[in-house]
């Protein structure tokens, strides 16, 4: 493998990509279960006022207003009440089951790692790949991870919710970039096209479309984790 200052880097996409976390629409239809039974709200009601309004729908603003868990909270809730709102509930009651799904997001019994995360993760640290996070989340996203067991692979993690930068804003890549060193080889994998990977090809880095499709055409494309890996022992010397 080329040798540099900085060792060979891959930049993950968290959820959806390592792991499969509770979706905010899933997560505030759990919450009316528990707490309004026998409610007849479905999860498309619910998601269809989630489509604007959270940091990484605006990503070309920087948002350092947002850079920590007290504020960044208070302007997410305000996003899940309003959708409790939306679909019939009261304000009061929608603000206090926003705060429950707020820390249900926060609760890693909700985060699954994928089949494939564990085995991958290792086949690069043994190839001597560093691997790093970065991810448009919630400013606790480290502690979450602390208690996941993908932890002992991650060199760092960088959250849009700490630094206010949102993928794609190139922004959020010049740091990412900075903080590895700007490492002669480097990667970056997703399954978002906009987010991931038109972002990343936009800062210089080559990237990886995985687990979900897309209509626009990719360079470089994996179903899962598995073959994400082979594109990348094919396209690197070792």
């Amino acid at each position: 493998m080329a040798s540099g200052k900085a060792p060979p880097t891959i930049f993950w996409d968290f959820d959806g990509t390592l792991v499969e976390g509770p979706g905010w629409g899933k997560t505030l239809l759990r919450v009316l279960d528990e707490k309004c039974p026998g409610h007849s709200i479905t999860a498309g009601q619910i998601r269809a006022f989630l489509h604007e309004g959270f940091p990484w729908h605006n990503p070309e603003r920087y948002h350092p207003e947002l850079c920590n868990p007290t504020e960044w909270w208070s302007f997410v809730e305000a996003i899940l009440t309003r959708a409790y709102q939306g679909v019939g509930y009261g304000g009061s009651e929608s603000k206090e089951m926003a705060q429950s799904a707020h820390q249900l997001m926060l609760d890693p019994a909700g985060y699954r790692t994928f089949e494939d995360t564990i085995a991958v993760l290792q086949r690069l640290n043994d190839l001597g790949w560093r691997h790093i996070i970065l991810s448009n989340n919630f400013p606790e996203l480290l502690h979450l991870l602390d208690k996941l067991p993908i932890k002992r692979f991650i060199h760092e993690c960088i959250s849009s919710g700490i630094t206010g930068y949102e993928k794609p804003n190139l922004a959020a890549f010049a740091l990412a970039l900075d903080r590895a060193g700007h490492p002669e080889q480097v990667w970056m994998i997703g399954n978002s096209i906009s987010a991931d990977v038109r972002g990343a090809e936009a800062a210089g880095i080559p990237a990886i479309l995985t687990r979900q499709s897309s209509d626009e055409p990719t360079k470089y494309y994996a179903r899962d984790l598995l073959e994400a890996v082979s594109i990348i022992e094919n396209q690197n010397s070792y």
